[in-house]
């Protein structure tokens, strides 16, 4: 019996390597990509802004600008002030208890840097992320210095898409917490989108965890993995895709949410995750922020540098939101990634229908309302089940490409924000 469970199961991965040879290669041909469809705008057009933000609140985008007008701030502090207002705008899943991922670009060195904790209770991978990262630019100011910083302004945040409807999701659980309770409920009803968020002390979050340093037992991961690597094209991910190539997936019982955002100013540029599991809804000690456990599915992310004649061409790409956030990019690659030379290449297959392999049983998942007729043709070839989805996964992406200056981009299928402000003539 287990040999022909093992032969069945290879016939259906050569199926599904038939497919993806079938349908890589298209996208980037012009013609090719003719879906109509409402059009959402997904970065910013200006060329070369002094600042850009992204994230899941526009509200909070301006009112980080505001904060750090008139400072005398570097890039790191934009960084740490703009990482530590998630923990306001989504206490959900940027909380001092969540998984931290971030890349960065500072000083013409690009790092990349994973914290979490094997263990459950008391431990705050966030903050020692960033504690991190003020340490190896050598800032010469604790993270309390920071919070006190944000303490002292008077913002006026409000509840995002994003975070109304995951209170809207959990209303019943956050009733057992008094503390969320107080903070997230209005009369009978939690907050919705555009309503006051209740004010947050980042200067308890911050001695609360200056008072549990001896206990921490922070994992810190570095590595990244070599996918494409020839003279013009290098490209790590934290995910080993060389799996995938031999159809093996990385499959997750459930998907993992997690918030993305990021920062870029002139050659300097940011972009991170962070997310946690959720098993029963409680407060951080009692500031209106939820804590978790931060042993979740990291989210996938690779960086691409591409070098050309005038210089070097660099991607960050960004996947979460799906049982298995490393086919959506790896089937990027497959797509014709590497061989973009713009942003709007970029968008557009970021646009492009996706689709996801999944087992027990095996099945295929695609966007079929974004799918071409040649698409829909080759899976009727495969001998798997196929479903359709009306969206599969969220990927985000940081561009600079040497003919164009930079830009963040969103995916058009999930709520995302961003901002560009023009430099100063």
């Amino acid at each position: 019996m287990k040999i022909i469970l093992i032969l069945v199961i290879s016939t259906l991965l050569s199926s599904c390597s038939y497919f993806i040879n079938k349908i890589d290669s298209t996208v980037l041909e012009k013609d090719r990509f003719k879906i109509e469809r409402p059009y959402t705008p997904t970065y910013c057009y200006n060329e070369n802004p002094s600042l850009q933000l992204v994230g899941t609140n526009r509200d909070a985008q301006l009112q980080f600008q505001n904060f750090i007008k008139g400072k005398k701030l570097d890039f790191i502090d934009k960084i740490v002030f703009w990482s530590l207002i998630q923990f306001q705008i989504r206490p959900d899943l940027s909380s001092p208890t969540a998984r931290l991922q971030y890349v960065v670009r500072h000083q013409k060195e690009i790092f990349y840097f994973d914290f979490f904790s094997e263990k459950a209770d008391g431990q705050y991978p966030y903050l020692a992320g960033l504690d991190y990262l003020v340490q190896i630019y050598k800032r010469g100011k604790a993270l309390i210095w920071y919070a006190k910083e944000l303490d002292n302004y008077k913002f006026d945040f409000k509840t995002g898409r994003s975070l109304a409807q995951f209170l809207e999701e959990n209303k019943e659980a956050i009733k057992k917490d008094q503390t969320l309770v107080k903070a997230f409920y209005r009369g009978n009803e939690v907050l919705k989108e555009d309503e006051r968020l209740p004010a947050l002390s980042f200067t308890n979050l911050l001695s609360n965890y200056n008072n549990e340093l001896k206990n921490q037992k922070i994992v810190s991961n570095a590595s990244l993995f070599d996918f494409i690597k020839t003279k013009n094209v290098h490209t790590i991910c934290n995910y080993d895709f060389t799996l995938y190539e031999n159809s093996i997936f990385l499959i997750d019982k459930k998907q993992n949410p997690s918030n993305i955002f990021g920062l870029a100013e002139e050659d300097s540029s940011f972009m991170a995750t962070s997310g946690q599991k959720l098993e029963v809804l409680k407060s951080v000690g009692d500031e209106p922020i939820f804590q978790g456990a931060s042993k979740v599915r990291s989210s996938a992310v690779c960086v691409v540098e591409k070098t050309r004649k005038s210089g070097k061409d660099l991607m960050w790409l960004f996947s979460n939101a799906s049982r298995d956030p490393g086919q959506h990019l790896y089937h990027l690659f497959r797509y014709g990634l590497t061989k973009v030379n713009n942003s709007q290449d970029v968008d557009r297959l970021l646009r492009h229908s996706r689709h996801l392999f999944l087992s027990d049983p095996v099945r295929l998942i695609i966007e079929s309302n974004r799918s071409h007729d040649q698409q829909i043709e080759n899976l009727l070839k495969l001998n798997i089940p196929i479903y359709n989805s009306e969206k599969l996964g969220n990927v985000w992406a940081y561009t600079q490409f040497q003919n164009e200056g930079s830009h963040f981009i969103i995916d058009d299928r999930n709520f995302g924000a961003f901002s560009c402000q023009n430099s100063t003539p």
